[in-house]
């Protein structure tokens, strides 16, 4: 059940705000203050906030608790340990409901105040609108690895004009984010599933800001990881890399062959055993390569098989006017 699935209230759009939280003790106090100002306060849209608790370790569950006591415009939900930022978005989507969903980073790296130019384009037609960074303080590698990222995904994965981002901030009408309670998968990459939806779809332009407290926990390794599930999930070029390879590899093979076959009817003996073997070792490496490819896809095939959950809850708040 989601926080308000009955969708208008009194005429006033209801929009949830889904809030991802791992270790975000220090930050969390923070975000209630700017998410109070900026978005709380207005009385054109009647706002919810819901904390998915990522299995943090530290007293942010505590944090939040105290937060929902305070108000019962916020919600938390704690999932039974760390399933990664992609789960918890598919856990809020879940227990999510209202006109419009937004998605917002615990660490205020994403302004609150975008939002409001996210609803703007919504209320103009827009069923998905995605933030787009104009400039961002990170480390310049994480810059140019998330250009190289998008530019992949745009031309060899997502649908032929998606307006989609990379990142996790961006806005979804109560008629996608239903759309995406529908997918089943185990390996989910939230943006890509938004924008395979499809609808019509916006662009907002900010800047993002640095974090106002604690670390980031997307490492060069989780980004990576990203790309890889990206690629495997949405994208064809594997699958046909792997058979330009194969085949190319064929071809190489057979010429080795007519070399080492011509030799042997000449009764020359085949020089450079060296580099036979290493031509050998190359192979072989391409071949292991294809068959690592080949048994990621077969483990994906098992997990769907399998159907586990995808998480599990082990406590929420409970806000007097939760289900209203």
């Amino acid at each position: 059940m989601g926080i308000n699935a009955g969708g208008m209230s009194g005429g006033i759009p209801v929009v949830t705000i889904i809030t991802p939280v791992y270790n975000e003790q220090e930050s969390l106090p923070l975000y209630e203050k700017a998410v109070r100002e900026v978005l709380l306060s207005r009385t054109d849209y009647k706002f919810r906030v819901l904390f998915i608790d990522d299995g943090s370790s530290d007293e942010s569950w505590k944090e939040i608790e105290g937060i929902c006591r305070r108000d019962p415009a916020f919600r938390g939900v704690r999932l039974s340990r760390n399933y990664g930022s992609h789960i918890a978005l598919s856990a809020g989507f879940a227990h999510a409901g209202g006109d419009a969903v937004a998605v917002l980073a615990c660490d205020l790296q994403d302004p609150p105040e975008v939002i409001i130019e996210f609803l703007g384009r919504w209320r103009s037609g827009a069923h998905i609108v995605w933030g787009r960074r104009r400039e961002r303080r990170d480390e310049k590698w994480r810059v140019l690895a998330s250009a190289l990222f998008h530019r992949l995904l745009k031309r060899f994965a997502m649908p032929r004009g998606s307006k989609f981002q990379t990142g996790s901030f961006f806005l979804a009408d109560g008629k996608v984010a239903e759309c995406f309670r529908q997918f089943g998968e185990q390996n989910r990459i939230t943006f890509a599933l938004v924008a395979w939806t499809g609808f019509e779809q916006a662009v907002v332009d900010y800047s993002r800001a640095g974090r106002v407290a604690g670390r980031s926990g997307w490492t060069f390794f989780k980004m990576i990881k990203a790309m890889y599930d990206a690629f495997i999930g949405f994208s064809l070029l594997p699958v046909r890399l792997m058979t330009a390879i194969g085949a190319l590899s064929f071809l190489l093979t057979l010429l080795l062959s007519a070399y080492v076959i011509t030799a042997k009817i000449a009764e020359r003996p085949v020089p450079g055993w060296t580099g036979i073997m290493l031509t050998l070792s190359v192979f072989f490496g391409i071949q292991f390569l294809l068959m690592g490819i080949s048994g990621e896809y077969l483990y994906r095939i098992y997990a769907e098989v399998v159907r586990r959950p995808l998480y599990f809850v082990s406590e929420t708040t409970d806000s007097p006017d939760a289900s209203r």
